[in-house]
């Protein structure tokens, strides 16, 4: 685990995103869309020019990335009418090949080596207007092609629809695949799995830290359900809570100064602070009689979502971050768990029991509920992306639990996990740097 880490920390950090020589034109965006999940934009995504180095593994995983995305439709590679010896750049092809069918984009690419490494292109078109939106270029050590293709998708999305991508995020999750529960990231792609733990424990709920270099989770270890914190940037697992009863639920504020959990001192469960190096305890938030688990910070770090049973059945609340003036915001169903507050801080995703479990949203003051899953399995565990425009969830439509990405209005859905199932517990990161 250790080197695998350090081996990626050093390959991101390697990977270096440049402007190509000839890439000095104004960008106009000529295209629309009607947001995240339409898939409302035909582009064209001929194969790589180059001299095929990496070009497999870097096509098929830009490809899926923009599929992943929801905003584009990509037009079938056996309706593409344009000759070989076109090129990449603007003058060295004809926009007449690619209006014939119907693309409103095109994303031209090329892959080759360079040097002792990888270099990859992309240059976007406006094909009705038959203009250029921009190129950008990108280079890194030879295994690299997946964090290009990824840096390829960024590009695209952004020159097209003035929106930043989510690739450079990755989802924590639990899988089961080893026969215990173990902590592992992935790309937002489903590639690039990585185990984090292995102890050969139950170990659960991970969650990002505001800057990716961390991850604190449960783990039952040492027979008791302690929280830990592992850092990934030196490769180090530390216990940071040991207090008797369950430590569990963790949530890092933004600012990384405290960590929220929920603890049981006494025959109840409440929300705590602590500090996240030391351990020791910050402030006690809750001490209402009924359970209090599960706290979810605002972007601000200004209050904290959670779940009660102080009014009857679990329900959404909502506190100030030093535990005063709490409020319900969930109003429909008796059993709502596992609040994530929006990055927009306009909303929170829970799992709410209507027959089988399912994810929905709500505004703050208990408005314009939305049900983002409806009659697809037990959908449990949802965690915004970075701009609050996706969530991930884990879900049993397909019979084991495996990670989904959804639109937040849920039109878009498409399954991000690979292989045998056993995937619950996914948190997004914030965009990252390593």
């Amino acid at each position: 685990m250790n080197r695998a880490l350090l081996t990626l920390c050093g390959l991101l950090l390697a990977v270096a995103a440049t402007q190509p020589a000839t890439a000095g034109e104004t960008v106009s965006v000529g295209l629309t869309t009607q947001g995240a999940g339409s898939n409302d934009i035909p582009i064209a995504l001929p194969l790589p020019k180059g001299d095929g180095s990496g070009a497999d593994e870097y096509y098929a995983t830009l490809k899926r990335d923009l599929e992943i995305s929801g905003y584009f439709k990509i037009i079938d590679p056996k309706a593409y009418v344009e000759p070989a010896s076109a090129g990449i750049h603007l003058g060295e092809f004809d926009f007449a090949s690619w209006r014939t069918p119907g693309a409103a984009a095109l994303a031209k690419t090329s892959l080759g080596a360079s040097g002792e490494g990888l270099r990859a292109e992309v240059w976007v078109y406006d094909v009705a207007g038959g203009t250029k939106l921009g190129a950008k270029a990108f280079s890194g050590p030879k295994t690299a092609g997946r964090t290009l293709a990824h840096r390829t998708a960024d590009a695209i999305i952004s020159l097209v629809t003035g929106n930043r991508s989510f690739f450079d995020t990755r989802v924590a999750f639990v899988a089961n695949g080893s026969g215990n529960k173990e902590v592992y990231v992935m790309d937002v792609d489903g590639g690039g799995k990585r185990q984090i733990t292995k102890n050969k424990s139950i170990n659960l709920a991970p969650r990002w830290n505001h800057s990716g270099t961390a991850l604190c989770f449960t783990s039952y270890f040492n027979g008791n359900p302690d929280l830990y914190v592992a850092d990934l940037l030196k490769s180090a697992i530390r216990r940071v809570s040991a207090r008797t009863g369950i430590n569990t639920g963790c949530s890092w504020s933004p600012s990384g100064e405290s960590i929220a959990l929920t603890l049981s001192p006494g025959s109840d469960s409440d929300i705590f602070t602590i500090d996240p190096l030391a351990g020791t305890q910050i402030a006690r938030l809750t001490s209402s009689p009924g359970i209090d688990v599960s706290p979810s910070w605002s972007p601000d770090g200004s209050k904290l979502a959670f779940v009660s049973e102080r009014g009857g059945g679990a329900q959404i609340y909502v506190m100030n971050a030093d535990g005063s003036n709490v409020h319900r915001v969930s109003f429909q169903g008796a059993q709502n768990t596992s609040p994530s507050w929006s990055p927009k801080g306009d909303k929170i995703a829970f799992v709410g029991r209507d027959g089988g479990f399912d994810v929905f949203t709500v505004n703050l003051d208990g408005s314009g509920m939305t049900r983002v899953t409806q009659g697809a399995g037990d959908n449990e565990d949802p965690s915004w992306s970075p701009d609050g425009d996706y969530l991930v969830f884990s879900s049993t439509r397909t019979g084991s639990a495996h990670i989904w990405l959804s639109s937040a209005d849920g039109r878009h859905q498409v399954q991000l996990s690979q292989g045998a199932g056993g995937y619950t517990n996914p948190h997004w990161s914030n965009h990252l740097s390593w």
